[in-house]
């Protein structure tokens, strides 16, 4: 069924664009290959075990996760002062501290590819990282993410995240902090708990449920196949969870990476972001900390172009109904099922 309509984004306030009816138009444009198997280990790769950093640091022989300070960091406590801002402009220092996780030694692997014991390891480092850093001096935010894929702009393709920790807070969480603080006041309620009760009512969009987690292409989606893995418990950060609720969130992620990476014979491409609380947020505000999952592949070898409407006017056009694309995810998830 098409779908051809606009669709509002209550963490973002503002207006998606869902156009299904674009999603067969015709492509003469560039396509996406399928990359050769990577090798196991690769000796001029400097993030396998061993290897040989730019900075002449040599990486552990680690057999699991290994976490290191960024050789090329965006952000660095000894980052040098700012040049004076001329007028009405501001500018400060870029401070901060970026780590890089490497999720497994094995250099041609895939995070959907480790096993539930390792996916859980990577999670419950992840909570390690944002504790210790949360209680650093200096720090308020901590951000998470992964690059995956050519098409996104990855510098290896030997599986790993990265960790940046701030001083302020990356301007997307701090726009949902607003909305929700918002919501909570217009409708005296939990703009969390209310898109849960949304997509459960609805059910079509839904890909896993368990007791302590939901995962979903939400209603609001801005891109074909993006999927919240929202947990149902108030948690603003990782280290407030339970050690039961990592692990069923890393085995939720699991689960919808693995749908993803069953749609077609092309390795899906994604970002993959962590967004949590910042330090000083009151422990009474209704924000969550979530996963959000953001493939950029609308089909078989096709990149999805963030082009002139979405960079140039910020109006994301999503060409995949997200009823339709939660339903492929679903059947690709059968997939799984059936192989395992």
């Amino acid at each position: 069924m098409m779908t051809w309509e606009n669709r509002w984004h209550p963490l973002l306030e503002r207006w998606v664009t869902v156009t299904s009816h674009r999603g067969s138009r015709p492509w003469s444009g560039g396509r996406v290959t399928e990359a050769p198997d990577a090798p196991w280990f690769d000796p001029s790769c400097y993030l396998c075990p061993g290897g040989e950093r730019i900075s002449g640091i040599k990486n552990a022989d680690y057999t699991d996760c290994f976490v290191f300070d960024n050789d090329h960091p965006a952000f660095k406590a000894s980052a040098p002062a700012p040049e004076p801002a001329p007028g009405i402009y501001q500018s400060a220092r870029a401070e901060g501290l970026c780590r890089v996780l490497c999720y497994t030694p094995d250099h041609g692997g895939r995070l959907s590819g480790l096993s539930e014991d390792q996916f859980k390891a990577v999670v419950r480092c992840w909570r390690d990282q944002t504790d210790g850093l949360m209680a650093a001096a200096g720090y308020e935010h901590v951000f998470i993410f992964e690059n995956n894929g050519e098409v996104v702009g990855v510098s290896n393709p030997h599986p790993h995240c990265q960790i940046y920790a701030t001083p302020f807070v990356f301007h997307t969480v701090a726009q949902e902090i607003q909305a929700v603080a918002r919501y909570r006041q217009a409708d005296a309620d939990n703009l969390f708990d209310a898109i849960i009760r949304s997509e459960q009512a609805d059910g079509r969009r839904i890909l896993v449920e368990t007791d302590d987690c939901l995962a979903f292409v939400p209603y609001f989606a801005q891109l074909p196949y993006e999927t919240f893995i929202v947990p149902k418990g108030s948690w603003q950060r990782l280290p407030e969870m339970p050690g039961r609720v990592l692990d069923d969130l890393a085995l939720v992620l699991r689960a919808v990476l693995k749908m993803q990476d069953h749609l077609w014979p092309t390795p899906q491409s994604y970002i993959l972001s962590v967004h949590q609380a910042p330090k000083s947020l009151s422990v009474d505000h209704d924000y969550r900390c979530y996963i959000r999952l953001q493939p950029m592949l609308r089909g078989p070898g096709l990149q999805k172009y963030l082009a002139g409407v979405e960079t140039g006017g910020g109006q994301f056009l999503n060409d995949g109904s997200p009823e339709e694309k939660a339903a492929e995810l679903s059947a690709a998830g059968l997939l799984v099922s059936k192989e395992s």
